[in-house]
């Protein structure tokens, strides 16, 4: 089974380089891009990810952490809800969400899709729901409108992922790790290949083709292993944030 993919930018920011490559780059600050993906194909409507929420509320955030040196910057254009209605997609018609992890740039917006079943890392929302949690699990990061909308969902609408499982034929996921508990990468056939959409395991392309590790991490043990995986199973490598994606690998923004 083959799909096709088409790739929404979904805001910006900056970061500092050892975010980005850890402990290297240390003059550089990059720009980043938001994405959410979508996949269609055999019947199916497929969202990957959708998109920022409430940006005020992690720009508060950053400036308290940042001093207003890195933001998020949204237009209006790129807002999840103007991106679906510019490419006239139905919200309703959305029969799968893929949430590759619970962070407010991948997690929010998901309450906008009424019949989507939902699937997501088992280990991560299990880590989520522990009363006691590690400091950056707080309620910007993790917005809990999201959380709460997953939490109210019927059973036959969660898909939960443990190490790996098929979706549909032609679309697996499968858990990563390393960035947070929950991140989860998904593979997706498509007539270029096995295109494997990274979660943040990997910033950049460049995080898993020179095997220099991201330096956002919970556990980095995890971020190489998840890497090995990547390389073994995909053709193209899709990162969640690398602006070459479309504005050097594939500029019509398809795949």
């Amino acid at each position: 089974m083959e799909y096709n993919v088409k790739i929404f930018k979904n805001g910006s920011t900056k970061a500092p380089g050892p975010e980005m490559y850890y402990l290297s780059e240390w003059d550089k600050e990059y720009t980043l891009y938001t994405y959410f993906f979508q996949v269609k194909g055999n019947g199916h409507n497929i969202l990957i990810d959708t998109g920022c929420g409430d940006i005020d509320a992690i720009n508060d955030m950053l400036l308290e952490d940042f001093g207003g040196k890195i933001s998020f910057d949204l237009p209006e254009s790129e807002t999840t809800e103007n991106i679906l209605k510019s490419n006239n997609i139905n919200t309703e018609d959305i029969d799968y969400v893929f949430i590759s992890h619970l962070h407010h740039d991948h997690a929010s917006n998901v309450d906008l899709f009424p019949n989507a079943k939902v699937v997501l890392s088992k280990k991560g929302w299990l880590k989520y729901m522990e009363k006691d949690k590690p400091y950056y699990y707080n309620d910007v990061l993790f917005p809990t409108k999201p959380i709460k909308y997953l939490a109210s969902l019927p059973p036959d609408r969660l898909i939960f992922v443990e190490e790996e499982k098929e979706i549909l034929p032609g679309i697996s996921a499968f858990w990563v790790g390393g960035h947070t508990p929950g991140c989860m990468a998904v593979e997706v056939n498509t007539k270029k290949g096995n295109v494997v959409f990274t979660s943040d395991v990997a910033f950049f392309e460049g995080n898993i083709k020179k095997n220099h590790p991201i330096g956002l991490y919970y556990n980095q043990w995890e971020v190489f292993e998840a890497y090995n995986k990547i390389r073994d199973k995909a053709d193209i490598i899709v990162t969640s944030h690398d602006p070459d994606m479309i504005d050097k690998k594939f500029k019509d923004r398809k795949i």
